[in-house]
């Protein structure tokens, strides 16, 4: 056994240890070039899976913010686009709403009422009486928009608690000052909550996208060479 011992260690030479430590070192520096090939990779994906969805979210946003700029233009208010657009951003800030739910819902106010006014006093009450039911905005508001065409079924839906002596009425301004007397402040008071705050939260992140979206798109058609769709697509 020593003689064995003896003669391994005696003839020992270092060469394949040397070897192996380079390929060792090799396949370390190959491993991290991955790693870093990886990284950039899903990286880069992840930056364009982002940015097709804020490009598709401004897109969205703009598309409904023509939708509600010609329904005013119908209904003769055409030149209170920039104040309702200023008063519905507002109004996101404030509730934690998005402007998705919000300008749908002040267009079928509305149409319904034909009033400016009494579209955006409706659409205040429909928040509150969203936030106290949890029913969506869109839902409430169909359900006035409705209301203001003289069919109150659906308001006695909503789970509000309206009077039948009031509903029988078909007063959309009695209606109202019932819905404002019973859930007035309950949209304030919901982002005093955690899905509140998660909201607001979602709000800004939302809005983020929106003008990233809008940037990217800036950015697209300025490697056109006369900006024009075609260019771009190219």
């Amino acid at each position: 056994m020593a003689n064995l011992l003896f003669s391994i260690l005696s003839t020992f030479n270092d060469k394949g240890l040397k070897k192996a430590t380079k390929q060792l070192s090799f396949f370390e520096k190959q491993t991290k070039s991955l790693q870093a090939t990886f990284l950039k990779t899903f990286s880069a994906i992840a930056l364009l899976s982002y940015s097709k969805k804020a490009v598709d979210a401004f897109a969205k946003d703009q598309a409904a913010a023509k939708a509600l700029e010609t329904q005013l233009k119908n209904t003769g208010y055409q030149f209170s686009a920039p104040n309702v657009e200023y008063y519905i951003a507002n109004l996101e800030k404030m509730t934690g709403v998005l402007d998705d739910h919000l300008r749908p819902a002040f267009q079928t106010l509305l149409t319904a009422s034909g009033s400016l006014t009494r579209s955006q006093k409706a659409l205040a009450v429909a928040l509150d009486v969203s936030a106290a039911t949890g029913r969506s905005v869109e839902e409430v508001s169909q359900a006035m928009a409705k209301g203001f065409s003289g069919q109150t079924t659906a308001l006695s839906r909503l789970g509000a608690g309206l009077s039948k002596a009031t509903l029988a009425t078909g007063n959309m301004d009695l209606i109202m000052a019932e819905l404002q007397d019973k859930f007035s402040g309950q949209a304030k008071a919901r982002l005093e909550t955690y899905a509140g705050k998660m909201d607001l939260l979602r709000g800004s992140a939302a809005r983020a996208s929106e003008t990233i979206g809008k940037g990217l798109l800036d950015a697209l058609t300025a490697l056109g060479k006369n900006t024009s769709i075609a260019d771009t697509t190219k």
